[in-house]
């Protein structure tokens, strides 16, 4: 069994996180579903990203927020991901292809990260990543590599 780790997220960062992912909820794309998610990512230098899900006419061509948003940090130059924040209107769970494209960024730094799943009740669940995908694809072959991305010293 697994040691329940603490969050190290403050009450201060998680409210700035719920406060960017609101902010791109007006520009989801969702003309087929109309489900609407928002969300948000903190990284070790202390920057948030955030932005929504956009949807395709086409069947799988859309894109989720959650790597909506992880794709505006790496846009920024930013690799080094702490936390993710999803809003929705129920407990919409990150799916298994978001988990492990974040993943591949907690390779980056070589730690745990958070996902904060709130839903616009103002009710919210905290948990890990490896908690939500605990036999997750580990890349080897190119580990230095994506390690290179890192501004967290290594001991």
């Amino acid at each position: 069994m697994q040691k329940k780790l603490k969050c190290p997220l403050t009450k201060k960062q998680i409210e700035e996180m719920i406060s960017v992912a609101k902010k791109t909820r007006e520009f989801a794309f969702s003309h087929r579903s109309m489900h609407k998610i928002w969300a948000s990512v903190l990284t070790v230098d202390g920057e948030i990203f955030g932005w929504c899900n956009i949807e395709s006419v086409i069947s799988g061509l859309g894109t989720c927020a959650e790597r909506c948003a992880v794709d505006n940090m790496v846009a920024h130059w930013m690799y080094d991901i702490v936390a993710v924040c999803t809003i929705d209107s129920g407990h919409t769970p990150t799916c298994g292809a978001c988990l492990q494209y974040i993943m591949l960024f907690s390779q980056v730094s070589g730690q745990e990260v958070w996902l904060i799943n709130w839903n616009t009740d103002w009710d919210y669940e905290i948990k890990t990543l490896s908690e939500l995908l605990p036999e997750w694809y580990r890349t080897q072959s190119n580990l230095k590599a994506i390690r290179s991305y890192s501004k967290v010293k290594r001991k």
